[in-house]
């Protein structure tokens, strides 16, 4: 079974490389990939930078581990979602729900995973972006399932995987300050604005 979470992910890692990534996510989120310094990272995972590069060569090492598995959970766990839901309507929203539950649970990682990667060289964001157009292309199929089935209009569909993949991308951006309501509440509210972007019937 895929794992549900990067810790998951990364359990076949010895602990310190763990321990050191776990750091390197809480710093990169608190202070930004730029304003973190390697030393930082391994004095948070409680060892000497010489025994950071024992497992990571380089900062940005890190932030690929962190950024490459992140991708590769949540696309996954859409992944999973549409696997689950034939019919295109629920698909979409369920879809939704994925993305939305797992930047707002996960707001640090996704905060991370979602602006700290453009550090990343070229050619590792490229690995990201496959893996991104990945994941888009399940609700691109969904939507044009719904379309075809005359459940979406037609007129809606060619802008709408980007504006719905973004609206729940951002959701990492401003959750923390939204604790008034849970988790829950925005991902049902999110799903909702989507079918209702598609005039879903």
């Amino acid at each position: 079974m895929a794992a549900e979470t990067v810790q998951e992910a990364w359990a076949d890692l010895p602990p310190t490389a763990q321990r050191l990534l776990m750091a390197a996510l809480d710093a990169f989120g608190e202070q930004g990939y730029h304003g973190t310094s390697t030393r930082q990272v391994a004095l948070r995972a409680g060892m000497s930078p010489a025994a950071m590069y024992m497992h990571f060569a380089t900062k940005e090492a890190l932030l690929y581990e962190i950024a490459r598995t992140g991708h590769e959970v949540n696309s996954e766990q859409v992944r999973r979602a549409c696997e689950e839901h034939p019919d295109p309507v629920e698909r979409v929203r369920a879809i939704v729900e994925v993305m939305v539950s797992f930047h707002a649970e996960h707001h640090t990682l996704a905060r991370v995973v979602q602006y700290e990667h453009t550090s990343l060289s070229p050619a590792r964001q490229r690995e990201l972006i496959v893996i991104r157009r990945r994941t888009e292309a399940f609700l691109r199929e969904a939507i044009d399932e719904g379309v075809a089935a005359g459940l979406f209009e037609a007129a809606a569909a060619p802008m709408a995987t980007t504006a719905i993949m973004s609206l729940a991308i951002d959701v990492a951006r401003w959750y923390p300050s939204q604790r008034s309501r849970g988790a829950d509440q925005i991902t049902a509210a999110y799903a909702d604005l989507a079918l209702r972007m598609l005039a879903s019937r």
